[in-house]
């Protein structure tokens, strides 16, 4: 009875798909475990159309998350399992929960450290939720009967989540929401340059400076011991509290990874040494269904609209009605001045007393919709990826007030490719403001943003073709893809990685060779200086 019924559920899902999607799904349909505990719902949106493909395709996915996926009801063969309690659904678009007071202006080491320590306590804390679910041991029991095919996680704060695909013995994709954190490099033997390659988190303009390359190289690596002896280890702490048994997630992750994919693309993050394992996808989340409708009050402020429009909003997690009074009256006065319309998200009722003719805010704009519009011409953000990869797909210059985290990285780059201009928070002043908006006006940041735009959208395959490819090629053939993807390299200690035993031997060799010549010639020198005092003293 177990068995008819297993084979008639999976025979009427397949008849709904072609029903409603007019595709038959793979005949390899899957069997996905997804696991994403991160409480941000931006992150979320970066694997939702990824998980939506795969369900349209026919695989079965079990996706344990913190956010409340809105369409997960859509699809017969998606079962979501939250972490999160019935009042802490993070499915809404306008969360903002950082206030502007606590922007981190310089990117000195001390500040990333404390960033790191935020970073990992945070993390941490999703481990706990996570194991404290008890989901875990649904799906580990379910395991048993029905096996899962692959892990497809997030690569971000922690991997506490690993030892699941080491328990069931499953290949894992990663997922980086954002750059690839510089201490997920090694583990897919990604070349980790810091002489030119800015990491996830600092940011500096052009090309990098003596001084800027030495706190490039510092934070990497600091950031790369703090995660292995820190962090790592609270992981596997945490993993033999819950099950009782030791597991390295850092093992489990070099052998059973298969593919990351990186939210970043090379238009926009600059080219880069690449790994096979590593796959750009940046960009993956602009899908038809992201561009939504405006609603009417926006589409009446743009239709009516005879000069250009720009577009402020600094994203779902930044309370930008917590910005200090001085900077709004900047920003405000120096807006007054342009001859230009604005439409500001802006989260609370309580709004700034403006001319509605020329200010229109918003609690919530569809964002992309928006920034495609050809009324909008300008948009000014906090440099959030997901914000700046809509405004480079859609071709708009950009200002960019960069908070916390990458968004230093985020805004370096648009400015470095010719996009845009970042102008810190702590800059903004009624001159600042106004210098960078005329300086914006320039046609040549158009130019160049529609230029780049073009070479962001054309690609070979799009960003979700080539993501679904990966994860149906590992679902095929399991952990043998992940060990044919693998790099000898992930193996070596760093001495011999880098050759350093045979540099050694070489300068041994030669300094043995010099030093053998040396003696030679200073023999020969003293001979000959001895025979000529002998041939003088005969003479006398």
């Amino acid at each position: 009875m177990t068995t008819w019924w297993r084979i008639s559920r999976s025979v009427l899902i397949a008849l709904w798909l072609i029903v409603i999607t007019g595709t038959p799904p793979p005949a390899f349909g899957g069997n996905v475990l997804a696991v994403y505990p991160h409480f941000g719902f931006s992150h979320f949106k970066v694997v939702m159309p990824i998980l939506n493909e795969l369900a349209r395709r026919g695989h079965q996915l079990t996706v344990i998350s913190y956010v409340n996926h809105p369409q997960a009801a859509e699809w017969p063969n998606y079962e979501q399992l939250l972490i999160s309690q019935a009042g802490e659904d993070q499915s809404s678009t306008t969360i903002n929960l950082v206030p502007l007071s606590e922007h981190t202006p310089t990117r000195s080491l001390l500040t990333l450290f404390w960033e790191y320590i935020a970073l990992h306590s945070e993390g941490q804390e999703s481990c706990e939720r996570l194991y404290a679910s008890g989901h875990v041991e649904t799906v580990l029991k379910r395991h048993q009967t029905k096996p899962y095919d692959l892990l497809l996680t997030e690569y971000f704060n922690s991997d506490c989540q690993l030892a699941l695909a080491k328990l069931m013995d499953l290949p894992i994709i990663g997922l980086s929401t954002c750059a690839l954190m510089p201490y997920y490099y090694d583990r897919i033997d990604l070349p980790d340059t810091p002489s030119f390659i800015q990491s996830e988190f600092v940011g500096f303009a052009g090309v990098l400076s003596w001084d800027e390359r030495l706190v490039n190289f510092i934070q990497a690596k600091m950031l790369k011991l703090l995660y292995k002896y820190h962090s790592i280890r609270a992981d596997n702490a945490l993993v033999r509290k819950h099950f009782g048994i030791d597991v390295d997630v850092d093992e489990v992750a070099r052998t059973q990874t298969a593919f990351i994919f990186g939210n970043q693309h090379y238009s926009l993050m600059g080219s880069r040494p690449q790994s096979r394992q590593f796959i750009e996808v940046g960009g993956v989340h602009l899908t038809s269904q992201a561009e939504q409708e405006l609603p009417p009050n926006i589409a009446q402020f743009l239709d009516q609209s005879e000069v250009p429009i720009i577009f402020i909003s600094w994203g779902s997690m930044v309370r930008i009605s917590s910005i200090d009074a001085d900077k709004l009256a900047a920003i405000v006065e120096a807006l007054e001045r342009q001859p230009l319309r604005v439409i500001w998200k802006w989260e609370t009722d309580e709004k700034p007393k403006m001319d509605s003719t020329k200010f229109l805010f918003v609690k919530w704009a569809p964002q992309l919709a928006l920034l495609c519009h050809p009324k909008v011409e300008l948009f000014w953000a906090h440099g959030g990826l997901l914000g700046t990869t809509e405004s480079v797909h859609c071709g708009k210059p950009m200002l960019v007030t960069p908070i916390y985290g990458d968004q230093f990285l985020n805004a370096f780059s648009v400015q470095n490719r010719g996009m845009g201009l970042k102008l810190d928070y702590e800059e903004i002043r009624v001159t600042s403001v106004t210098q960078a908006l005329n300086k914006l006006n320039n046609t040549s940041y158009a130019t160049r943003s529609l230029g780049i735009s073009k070479i962001f959208n054309q690609r070979q395959n799009s960003p979700l073709e080539s993501a679904i490819w990966c994860v149906e090629h590992v679902i095929q053939h399991g952990l043998l893809a992940a060990e044919m993807l693998q790099s000898p390299g992930i193996e070596l200690n760093w001495f011999i990685y880098h050759s350093l035993d045979s540099v050694c031997l070489i300068f041994v060799v030669l300094m043995a060779l010099a030093y053998s010549l040396c003696h030679l010639s200073g023999g020969s020198s003293s001979k000959s200086f001895n025979g000529n005092r002998r041939r003088k003293s005969k003479r006398s």
